[in-house]
């Protein structure tokens, strides 16, 4: 009997320490921030890889909603549908090759996520300031999660009016229909400080592997005007190549077989955002209390700090 007593406290006490509610653990907020994107389009140059191959011109704004719910002490999901403007211009970019192609971009893309986060607690820090009552806490946080992204990319004519954009996808200037939704995996990480238990205010920064090479329509070579759209404006946006001093001649590009974009890349773009949320209390919740042997308890006053 004494020993179905203590299984049965251990069990409790287990189910105690790893209690998967908190008393404001459901947050709805917005964020805004910045947007960029690395593809087929501009770009710095062929010797800069990775992020320092984005141009600082091209950056956009982004936004939208979230919604974030803590369900265990480590783990939180977040949810939320956010909006950017990606772009690209061959003409501004270093690379001489893309300079001559003389492609460009617009590309409105609206993403649906949704995240796990985690929360190692050796970067977060409970009240702020230690002043032995709770104001402010600190956390840090990284995630991964899953998203889709609707996307329409768009090009104006070079040597046209630059506030005319003609739709890409349904010219086929590569010979390819390809899907305006595409899933996307998001992963990165942020912080925030959460003020009165309600307030939270945070920073993030999310980079995206998107699973199609055509935000910018741009992916492998020219084909013949006889695969491409019955639109003569697909001919047309398909090649904008200019004669310039300094660039390979119009023998590289146009043709059919001729290399157009990179099909070993996929497109990708980041978000640097800023945001804002409020928390509610939930009808159910632990106190820290219960699982202060996670957190570690206040040195100075001797006592657990709650962190929301």
């Amino acid at each position: 009997m004494k020993m179905k007593r203590l299984i049965l406290f251990l069990i409790l006490a287990v189910a105690l320490q790893t209690g998967i509610a908190q008393r404001y653990n459901l947050g709805f907020g917005w964020r805004g921030g910045v947007t960029n994107y690395l593809g087929d389009i501009g770009g710095g140059g062929v010797s800069r890889n990775f992020v320092y191959n984005m141009e600082l011109k091209d950056t956009r704004w982004a936004t939208g909603p979230f919604i974030n719910w803590r369900f265990h002490p480590l783990y939180a999901l977040q949810g939320g549908i956010t909006y950017g403007r990606l772009r690209g211009e061959d003409n501004e970019s270093e690379w001489r090759t893309r300079k001559g192609r003389n492609l460009n971009f617009r590309n409105d893309i609206f993403e649906v996520s949704a995240k796990l986060e985690v929360y190692p607690q050796i970067l977060s820090l409970s009240d702020v300031g230690y002043r032995g009552r709770y104001r402010v806490d600190y956390q840090t946080y990284f995630f991964a999660g899953i998203g889709a992204v609707y996307h329409n990319p768009k090009a104006y004519l070079v040597g046209g009016d630059p506030k005319e954009y003609y739709k890409l996808r349904p010219l086929m200037t590569e010979g390819v229909r390809y899907s305006p939704l595409v899933v996307t995996v998001p992963f990165g990480g942020g912080f925030f400080f959460t003020y009165k238990r309600q307030h939270r205010f945070g920073f993030e920064f999310q980079w995206s592997w998107v699973f199609t090479d055509y935000l910018d329509d741009v992916h492998d070579v020219y084909v013949a005007p006889s695969d491409m759209a019955s639109d003569p404006m697909a001919a047309v946006l398909a090649n904008q190549y200019i004669e310039q001093p300094g660039i390979p001649g119009p023998q590289n590009y146009g043709n059919p077989g001729n290399i157009r974009g990179d099909p070993t890349d996929r497109d990708n773009y980041m978000f640097m955002t800023v945001s804002y949320s409020f928390l509610i209390r939930t009808r159910s919740g632990f106190y820290r209390s219960n699982y202060s042997w996670m957190y570690g308890r206040h040195r100075k006053w001797g006592g657990t700090k709650a962190k929301f």
